[in-house]
């Protein structure tokens, strides 16, 4: 039988050669004649219709081409401990190693779980024991990913994790580096630890102003089913002490074991992580790092005169948020409150398509001296109003209550009970005894007034000293500074400790500290005041 023509361009299309009159393919001939010859199966031998065959074992992968590393020197120190320490330096002047190199922690044999969350619990554990030190930058995601024979996907879902831990920043092109040790989550600074400081950085409310505790403890205590299980979002009788002062009538009511509790319920059962939100700026340091462990996307308007800048608040709305979160009043740090107009403006602001939750933190409550403007007034099924009842009837009664529209309520209730079941019953009834007793009213006006002269007394201190302060209602004053570092460690070293304002923005902000009032004696102030002006600088 004659063999088949072959048509040109069979070879340059990649088609397969024609069959022989023998029913063998020239490929199986030709494999057969080279292997006895002891020639390579891949090699080409030139003549006839013979084409490249694959290889039987996988190409070798070409090793990546990088530069020749650093030299480095041995340096042996002495610490004084008897011992002598080995460092290892590089040499001066030579090129730093690039960052698709693999230190030695990315080896493949030292990640026992390649999955993205064990790669991400191995690395976090590296950066929290200081083997991954702040700064430095990981290898590239492909290269780890070949070394560890995963998806580079699967690398990248692993910084993704450690950056909604706040453990990483950055992006791909720019390189991933370490953020922080701990994360999200604020340590305190070393001179918390210093004997006989004026630690002025909380702001906690004085405990000699607090109502007494005891009848209302007693009270609680005799309240009847005590000891049976509980599944009801509040006590009938705290909703029915706390509706009169509340800003506007709400469809249904929860407690939760304090504010910072309630606003992490409220944002926990209605957003996802990557959900934006819009957070006032300056804000409290506590709540942006619980909005960022959330996996949120904080998007910052600034907390003008009159409550958010109106302007920037519909930009930011542009985002699509999920939410809006702000103080309505006594904002910390700054001490303003929204007024009647911003609050109406906010609310014409939320009428269009796209209508995210609003979110209003009472934190002092009955303890401030503006009224609350609540945005509920004009959109009561959108707003949630949170009030705190820690700082002004006792830290330890730890309970804020959630006032919204039925659906939030039902919401939030539902993660309270899936995380904590309920709020204490003793310590709802107790706050429902104080906030009908005329004892402690009597004591909560005395404390208010208390609050507010030492606020006054201390500003007007300040600004005797050149210093532009403007706080009008709260716990503190927000200090304008030219460098927080410098600030804060010259106060330190006079004994007096403040809170450095870059914790308190969710984005940039200008230099400031924050300075507790609460606890202050009007003896004291004109001394404190001094060195603040001090530490501060000179504003012309």
């Amino acid at each position: 039988m004659a063999h088949p023509v072959r048509r040109p361009g069979d070879r340059e299309h990649g088609l397969p050669p024609r069959g022989r009159a023998d029913g063998r393919t020239p490929d199986r001939a030709l494999r057969r004649r080279r292997a006895r010859r002891g020639r390579p199966i891949g090699a080409r031998i030139g003549g006839g219709c013979a084409r490249v065959q694959p290889l039987p074992f996988p190409a070798r992968r070409r090793a990546p081409r990088f530069p020749a590393p650093r030299a480095a020197s041995v340096h042996r120190l002495h610490d004084g401990s008897g011992a002598d320490r080995l460092t290892v330096s590089a040499d001066a002047g030579r090129p730093a190693a690039p960052p698709n190199t693999l230190p030695p922690w990315a080896e493949a044999s030292r990640v026992l779980d390649v999955s993205s969350r064990g790669i991400a619990s191995y690395v976090a554990e590296l950066i929290r024991t200081g083997r991954i030190a702040h700064g430095d930058v990981l290898p590239q995601v492909r290269i780890l990913a070949r070394e560890l024979r995963v998806s580079p996907a699967t690398v990248s879902a692993a910084w993704g994790l450690l950056k909604k831990r706040g453990l990483l920043v950055g992006t791909g092109k720019s390189g991933i580096r370490v953020a922080s040790a701990v994360g999200f989550v604020q340590g305190l600074e070393v001179y918390a630890t210093m004997p006989g400081t004026n630690d002025l950085r909380l702001i906690y409310p004085d405990p000699e102003l607090l109502p007494a505790l005891d009848q209302a403890l007693i009270g609680a205590a005799r309240q009847p089913n005590l000891n049976e299980y509980y599944d009801s979002a509040i006590l009938p009788g705290l909703q029915e002490a706390i509706e009169p002062s509340w800003p506007t009538t709400a469809d249904g009511f929860a407690v939760a074991n304090g504010g910072a509790d309630a606003v992490w319920s409220v944002l926990q059962s209605n957003s996802v992580p990557g959900d934006r939100v819009v957070v006032e700026s300056p804000t409290q340091p506590q709540l942006v790092s619980l909005m960022l462990d959330l996996g949120l996307t904080l998007v910052p308007v600034p907390y003008g005169d009159e409550g958010l800048d109106i302007r920037a608040f519909r930009e930011a709305l542009a985002t699509r948020p999920v939410a809006v979160f702000f103080q309505p009043r006594a904002h910390v740090p700054t001490g303003r409150s929204t007024s009647r107009e911003r609050a109406r403006e906010i609310a014409a602001a939320l009428r269009g398509p796209h209508r995210p939750l609003v979110i209003e933190y009472d934190d002092l409550g009955a303890l401030t001296r503006a009224p609350h403007h609540s945005v509920a007034e004009h959109l009561p099924e959108q707003t949630v109003v949170i009030r705190s009842y820690e700082k002004s009837y006792g830290p330890d009664l730890r309970l804020a209550v959630i006032g919204a529209s039925a659906s939030v309520i039902r919401n939030t209730h539902s993660q309270i009970r899936l995380t904590r079941q309920w709020t204490s019953r003793i310590l709802q009834s107790a706050l429902q005894w104080m906030l009908q007793d005329d004892g402690t009213a009597a004591v909560i006006d005395t404390a208010r007034r208390t609050y507010a002269e030492r606020l006054d007394t201390f500003v007007g201190l300040l600004r005797d000293r050149g210093i532009p302060v403007s706080a009008r209602d709260g716990f503190c004053v927000w200090v304008p500074v030219l460098d927080e570092v410098a600030a804060t460690t010259e106060l330190a070293a006079r004994g007096v400790v403040v809170l450095r304002g870059s914790s308190s923005f969710p984005g940039d902000g200008t230099p400031h500290v924050r300075v507790a009032t609460s606890r202050l004696t009007v003896e004291a102030m004109p001394q404190l005041a001094d060195l603040i002006a001090s530490a501060a600088g000179r504003f012309s």
